[in-house]
């Protein structure tokens, strides 16, 4: 059974984990309505308590606002919602019956072509892996961002699915980057890089070495070793790395974001110059910085599972979570996970 069986024609289906991250309903309902206003094609599965959802959705109805969209907006009934900060243990042992459980059942089943949630990583991962599988020739998933840079964005993967990796792992992360980043980077096909100390290839640890030897032999637009710096000069498309220092560069780059930003906000404050400097620099600063903003790249595949499944920042807000649902529809649209059994098959990577 597919999607499409249990839709109109020309209908897809993406199921949301209605009570993942900080804010749960208050957010996810709200960005629901909002892609469905915009994206007549669409039908979402609210995976949820109706205890919780039905006040939000009668709200909404009674505002008039929404009008037609709600009927492409399904509660599917959960149990209970899994803590935030739930641990893969947790997730296995308590998790069935949950919002985050019903949502990737619902993609198992063929009931919805993408699951999003912003609820535990560590849940996600495992439930993930639980209920839709690992595509073949696959050992471990890995999620994947954009990364601001001097030519766009560059895509890193892994963000922490897979803190400790082998060769053939991050052979793996390198063909689904590029995979998935295929038709989103301007250089066709997307230039793919390993991240290392250095760019000479006797540097970096034994497992760097062997997946750079081996990527080497691939017909991938492969362009070897960058370094952490060369991520942010847009040296390549796509970068690899294991999910430990994927996770620490990610978090970094956030924290030094929002510091610059504080600073320039203060900076452009002190003083009736510099107000009125900022005043006259508002509009192209808007438009240079809006590139940067998180809301607008919300939403990491978790490449590798046997579906399409997007995970949202816990903190996301309505605008991001939206840009999350998007995602998760523009991957399966694309046939993601399909094109990377594909491609793993043809170039026989073996675990």
């Amino acid at each position: 059974m597919n999607a499409a069986d249990q839709t109109v024609p020309g209908e897809f289906v993406v199921a949301l984990d209605a009570h993942g991250g900080d804010f749960g309903p208050v957010v996810t309902v709200p960005a629901a309505l909002q892609v469905l206003s915009t994206h007549p094609g669409l039908k979402i599965l609210l995976s949820g308590t109706t205890d919780q959802l039905n006040p939000l959705l009668d709200k909404h109805a009674a505002s008039g606002q929404y009008g037609q969209c709600l009927e492409r907006l399904e509660v599917c009934e959960a149990s209970h919602a899994l803590a935030p900060d739930a641990r893969p243990v947790a997730a296995l042992r308590r998790g069935k019956g949950s919002s985050l459980w019903l949502a990737l059942e619902l993609v198992a089943e063929g009931r919805a072509g993408a699951c999003v949630s912003a609820g535990s990583t560590a849940a996600l991962l495992a439930l993930g892996v639980k209920l839709l599988g690992m595509l073949p020739g696959i050992e471990r998933p890995a999620l994947m961002s954009p990364i601001p840079s001097a030519s766009g964005h560059t895509y890193l993967l892994d963000l922490g699915a897979t803190l400790n990796v082998s060769a053939n792992q991050l052979v793996q992360f390198a063909i689904m980057g590029a995979v998935a980043c295929s038709d989103k980077c301007s250089a066709n096909p997307a230039r793919v890089a390993l991240l290392n100390v250095g760019h000479e290839d006797g540097k970096g640890d034994t497992v760097v070495r062997e997946a750079h030897a081996m990527l080497r032999e691939l017909p991938i637009n492969y362009r070897g070793f960058i370094e952490g710096h060369d991520l942010f000069a847009g040296k390549a498309d796509v970068a690899v790395c294991d999910g430990f220092t994927g996770n620490l560069i990610l978090k970094s780059g956030e924290g030094l974001a929002a510091m610059f930003f504080q600073h320039l906000e203060s900076a452009l404050g002190q003083g009736a110059l510099a107000r009125v400097g900022g005043m006259l620099a508002g509009r192209s600063l808007k438009r240079a910085l809006a590139r940067f903003e998180p809301a607008k790249h919300n939403g990491a595949p978790l490449l590798g599972l046997q579906g399409v499944v997007v995970k949202s920042h816990g903190n996301a807000g309505r605008k991001a979570m939206a840009n999350a649902i998007l995602e998760a529809v523009k991957a399966s649209e694309r046939l993601v996970p399909q094109r990377i059994e594909t491609m793993i098959n043809e170039y026989s990577i073996e675990g």
